[in-house]
């Protein structure tokens, strides 16, 4: 069987299953490109050159934080359907900023895995 992986310039528009959104009617759907496993050293070797030399765990955790929001503004597209009271954010940086953990981690891991991103990816 042939293993076919998505293009690294393709939209895909992953559905989160976060907090049973998937079985909504009118789910939260994250256009997102996919990221793959060049680009994710990519942003390791980002990570290892802000924390070279340095033994301050604060620090290396607020680069990581840096890095990681770097590579999530950088593969979001744009977000539908994910509100802040009655406002609708679809700007992927305040999207970043004020979304639970949970759902931001699992965003991540989808745009790193073939796999989690098909789970997840729109039916049309």
């Amino acid at each position: 069987m042939a293993i076919i992986s998505f293009d690294k310039e393709a939209i895909v528009e992953y559905v989160p299953a976060y907090g049973g959104n998937r079985d909504s009617e009118d789910p939260c759907v994250v256009r997102l490109k996919f990221v793959p496993y060049s680009k994710v050293q990519h942003y390791a070797r980002i990570l290892s050159a802000k924390t070279k030399g340095n033994a301050d765990n604060l620090k290396i955790s607020e680069a990581a934080h840096e890095v990681q929001r770097k590579q999530f503004i950088g593969s979001v597209e744009s977000i539908s359907n994910y509100y802040i009271g009655s406002k609708e954010v679809t700007e992927p940086s305040e999207f970043y900023d004020t979304a639970d953990t949970d759902l931001v981690l699992e965003i991540i891991r989808a745009m790193e895995s073939q796999s989690k991103l098909l789970e997840g990816q729109r039916k049309n």
